[in-house]
């Protein structure tokens, strides 16, 4: 799949922010970026995502903001595709940094804002109350027009530049691979990895999708990752993991050996090296949280 370059803004001119709603099958997005800044909430589907060097996997209720210029994918589980019974539905606000900025002179307010612009060029996922409150808000902003959907869209940036609830997603040290070129290579590595991480991957494989020798893709993918593709892998295949142990019906052997790994020595050493805690103590987290929602 060839990777998508946008670097207009996906904004109508007469507009300051642009809505735009998602109702289909599955997503198709590949791996891209454009010139204005992304706040997106999923309200229906399942699947994994990559924005900048962050691998995670996405379902219902997930909000993300990310800024201008970080690259982005979006792909459902393998079941959406299939399953006629399963859709996704989404909500996408497009907003340009220059319109927040331009909003006030106010210096505490302009400072605020610069300050959530600077994080969301790491990408952020919203936690917590303060995700509530924006689904709540981005819910009123799809049936508002004008100065009315204009007052939603500030009480979000409200809540997002004083809140806390966030988790950051793109390492501080990542960088953009900012040319089409490089945006195909990634496109197909990516997709490669998540269609294959079941199994064992050879080198050869993935640095032939890039006509690049093993040790060329090597020196390529952490020059514009900062991190090696055996972490990256370890880090697709963990963050799997980490979804099937929240169906306590998966035994951890199995979960094991589904995510890729030939053995459970592996298995446990990357899962604490990458979760700092064993798959039987993630169980036990995420189980104590299911029962006490």
């Amino acid at each position: 799949m060839k990777a998508e370059l946008i670097v207009d803004a996906p904004i109508v001119e007469s507009r300051d922010i642009w809505v735009k709603k998602i109702n289909k099958p599955y997503f198709d997005h590949p791996f891209h970026f454009h010139q204005v800044c992304e706040l997106v909430w999923v309200d229906k589907g399942f699947g994994k995502f990559i924005i900048g060097d962050h691998i995670g996997n996405f379902s219902h209720g997930e909000l993300i903001l990310h800024g201008a210029g970080l690259p982005h994918l979006w792909q459902c589980d393998k079941a959406m595709y299939t399953n006629p019974d399963l859709f996704t539905k989404a909500t996408t606000i497009y907003f340009s940094s220059a319109f927040i900025i331009n909003l006030t002179d106010n210096p505490e307010l302009v400072t605020i804002t610069h300050e959530l612009l600077r994080k969301a060029k790491r990408g952020l996922r919203i936690l917590g109350n303060t995700r509530d409150l924006v689904i709540n808000e981005i819910k009123k902003i799809e049936g508002s027009k004008g100065f009315q959907q204009l007052s939603h869209f500030l009480l979000i940036l409200d809540l997002l530049s004083y809140s806390n609830e966030y988790e950051y997603l793109s390492g501080i040290r990542y960088e953009n691979p900012a040319t089409e070129f490089d945006l195909n290579r990634f496109t197909q590595v990516y997709q490669f990895a998540i269609n294959n991480f079941h199994r064992d991957i050879m080198l050869t494989e993935i640095a032939d999708l890039c006509n690049l020798t093993p040790n060329a893709f090597c020196r390529y993918f952490k020059s514009k990752t900062q991190k090696t593709f055996s972490r990256f892998m370890n880090e697709l295949r963990i963050g799997h993991a980490c979804k099937l142990l929240q169906d306590e019906n998966n035994t951890i052997d199995s979960i094991c050996y589904s995510c890729g790994y030939n053995s459970q020595v592996n298995f446990f050493k990357f899962f604490k090296l990458i979760m700092n805690k064993t798959p039987g103590e993630y169980r036990q987290r995420i189980t104590k949280i299911q029962r006490n929602l």
